[in-house]
């Protein structure tokens, strides 16, 4: 996955740079977490679903986890806990391999 396929599953303009940095970093990150916890190298490249899972952890790490709802003018946004994890091993459960002792 790349920057720019992050910055568009993002919704971030591909010439607004001045996230580059961090968002480089935050995807490795992302892609490392996905890499352990499915137990997998990905080496043909991540399916689209793994993508978006990377992307809504990188949205994770942007925002503020301790907000529970807020509000501006006529939106209203509200967050519950656990819930981009929820979402993020909901769409990893397929690729995560189980550890077996033989």
């Amino acid at each position: 996955m790349t920057l720019d396929e992050l910055k568009i599953r993002l919704k971030i303009p591909l010439n607004d740079t001045s996230q580059d940095a961090y968002l480089q970093v935050a995807l490795e990150d992302a892609i490392s977490f996905v890499k352990r916890y499915c137990r997998d190298d990905f080496v043909d490249g991540l399916p689209g679903d793994v993508k978006q899972a990377v992307a809504k952890l990188v949205k994770a790490f942007q925002e503020d986890g301790r907000v529970a709802s807020q509000s501006l003018g006529d939106m209203e946004k509200s967050f519950f806990e656990g819930g981009t994890m929820n979402e993020v091993e909901r769409l990893l459960k397929p690729y995560a391999r189980k550890v077996r002792f033989v």
